[in-house]
This record gives structure tokens, sequence and C-alpha cells, in this order.
């Protein structure tokens, strides 16, 4: 009897225990949710604040702000013209007229070839078109006294002819000694030094016409449909961060890249300062139409699968409304459809309501700050 007495003491004893321990853990659940102040904290995210069940959350208000629909691409710079220059025909380097990097205007001598052989050879042609010439003026005499025959006049005449025409390949063969520019721009780095021995064909130097760059890049064939000649696009290098150019649209390919599905174009860069050079990386924004958009805070959205809503409040309730998203900024999102501007939007506490729900407002931690 004495034995059962301690078994259901012992049980009575445990229970208590269980129960002590029970008790306690509640009591420092509740305490581990007060600050210093003996106030809620954390829970007062989950929590009622006014005990009639209402949601504490923030608002702010929709805005409207100009968009554009830009198209965003990456490119590079091209010389207006470039060119290689290179001699029509052989012959040894006797001088070179210019340094490395100058800028020229189009004509001006850059080498000139050993122009001996050409001199002699032109005095030669001058000298044998002024005999033909003087054998000519004789057959014309005797032509008139009719003491030559038809055949004879002929024949001077055509060395005559001849004579001249040597003359001239002499000339044009001097005049290609002296390699010119043909047109203006800037120079590169010569390849070849004064006593060289070059063939026609050799390259000597580069010449890139630079106060006009043509800027080269691509879009995305869906876009084909934005872009037209005449457009204006800004111009942005890396190598020259702060500064914008402005661009236009002068060519556009007539097919479609098969590779990269994007359609290839070009546009014309006013570079007079020659602040820009050929090969630059820049990045392109085609500037669509303006318009004026509805942007809410990031933090409004609500995504439920493929589907986006906001809570507006209304008379102290959450009211649900699937909207429609446009141009995602950074910090906002833009609503194409389902809100207007000035409509009031939770954008803390949204992510626990449901439609109807009864909420309080508070200020927005920026306000409290």
């Amino acid at each position: 009897m004495r034995k059962r007495f301690w078994i259901v003491l012992a049980l009575l004893l445990a229970v208590g225990a269980v129960y002590a321990i029970r008790l306690a853990g509640i009591n420092l659940a509740g305490l581990s949710g007060l600050d210093s102040n003996n106030t809620p904290a954390a829970r007062a995210e989950v929590q009622p604040r006014d005990g009639r069940g209402s949601l504490p959350v923030e608002v702010a208000a929709a805005k409207t702000a100009p968009l554009s629909d830009d198209i965003s691409a990456i490119g590079n710079l091209l010389a207006d013209e470039s060119v290689m220059i290179s001699p029509e025909t052989s012959g040894r380097i006797a001088e070179i007229l210019f340094k490395d990097g100058d800028v020229v205007a189009e004509g001006a001598p850059l080498f000139k070839l050993d122009a001996d052989l050409a001199n002699a050879a032109l005095a030669e042609a001058k000298a044998r078109f002024l005999l033909a010439e003087a054998n000519f003026g004789r057959s014309q005499t005797l032509r008139k006294s009719g003491t030559i025959a038809q055949t004879t006049y002929d024949t001077s005449a055509t060395e005559l002819e001849v004579a001249r025409a040597a003359v001239d390949s002499a000339e044009v063969h001097l005049k290609k000694l002296t390699i010119t520019a043909p047109f203006s721009g800037a120079l590169g780095f010569r390849t070849m030094s004064v006593g060289a021995y070059v063939t026609a064909g050799t390259t000597l130097v580069q010449l890139d016409k630079i106060d006009r760059l043509t800027v080269s890049f691509a879009v995305p064939e869906l876009e084909q449909a934005r872009i037209a000649v005449g457009q204006e696009v800004e111009v942005a290098a890396d190598a020259l961060p702060g500064r914008n150019f402005t661009a236009t649209i002068s060519a556009i390919a007539p097919s479609i890249d098969v590779n990269g599905r994007a359609l290839q174009i070009r546009a014309d860069l006013d570079n007079t300062a020659l602040t820009l050079r050929p090969g630059l990386l820049v990045r392109i924004i085609v500037k669509g139409p303006s318009r004026t958009a509805v942007l809410v805070p990031e933090s409004a959205i609500v995504q439920r699968g493929d589907n986006a809503f906001v809570y507006l409040a209304q008379d102290k309730t959450a009211k649900e409304t699937k909207v429609r998203l446009g141009k995602r900024l950074p910090g906002s999102i833009e609503i194409v459809e389902g809100i207007s501007a000035g409509a009031e939007v939770i954008v803390a506490g949204n992510t626990r309501l449901s439609n109807g729900a009864a909420i309080e407002i508070v200020p927005t931690r920026a306000a409290v700050d």
C-alpha cells in the first residue's frame, strides 16, 4: 500500500514539474518580444496594435514621371574614311614628309620615291616629242606643195601623237612617285624608313578621317519597327566618363544578321573637336517617344505566379488590386494598368494582408528617422 502511495506521489511531482517548465517557457517567450522599455518590438509587425484586428502598414502615393522606351546597345566607333597608303609603283623611298600622328590635308605629299630614272625617261620622251613635232611640221609644208606622199604625212602625224602620249605617260609616272593624302585626316605610324625599297601595294601608313566618326551597333530584331534613319541616339564612352555625345542614324542594314538575330545600324557622329577615336567601345541609347507613367515603390508589388497585385489603403481597409507592370527603374516600377496617380498603395506589411483586411496606417521608417 505504501509503495503505491509513493508511485502516485512521484507521478504527481513529475506532472507538476512539466507544467512549471512549460509555464516558464511561455513567460520567457513573452519577455523576448519586449525591448528595454518593456514595449513590443519584433511583435509589432505581426500583432494588431489596437486590439480590434487592425494590421499596421506603411503607405506611399503612386506618382507620375516622364518615361521613354529606350533601346540600349553596345557598339564601336569607326573612322568615317580609312585607307592604307601604298605606292602604285615600285621604287626606293627618298623622302618622308610627315611625322607619325600628323593631321594632314587632302593632297598633302607624304612620301617621295627616287625619281632619277623617271626624270630621265621624261626628258627622253620630251626630246622625241620635239623631233616628231618638227618632222610633222615639215610634212605639213611639203604637203601644201604636193611633194610628199599621203602615207608619209600620215606617218609623221602618228609619230607626233605617239610622242605626245609618251610624254604624258612619263609625267604621270613621275607624279606617282610622290604619294599624297587622298583626303584630310590623321596619320598613323609609318611602316617604312628612308632608303627602303617598296613595291606597288606595300602598306606605308594608315590614314583615318576622324573629324566625323561612324557609330556601329546592333539592336535585337524585335526592335526594328522602332528604328529609323534620321533618328538621334545618345553615345557615351567608358573612356570619357560623364560625357555624352549625339549621333544620327544614317544607315540600316537591309537584312537581319541570322547569327545574332540582330539588325546592324550605322550612325554619324560629329567629332570636330577630335575628342573621340576610332575603335572606342561606346554605349548607345536610342531614345523612344516620351510618355507620362505611373510609378509606385517596388515594395508595393505582391507577385503571385504570373500575376502582380498591389493593396490600396481605402477607408482603413486593404483593397487588393491586380495591376499590369511596365518598365522597372531603380527602387520603383511602372504601373501600366490597374491604378492611377495619387492612389495610396501599401508598401510595408502587405505580405500578410488579404482583400478587405482592417489596417492601421503608421508613419514610414524614413519619416520616423
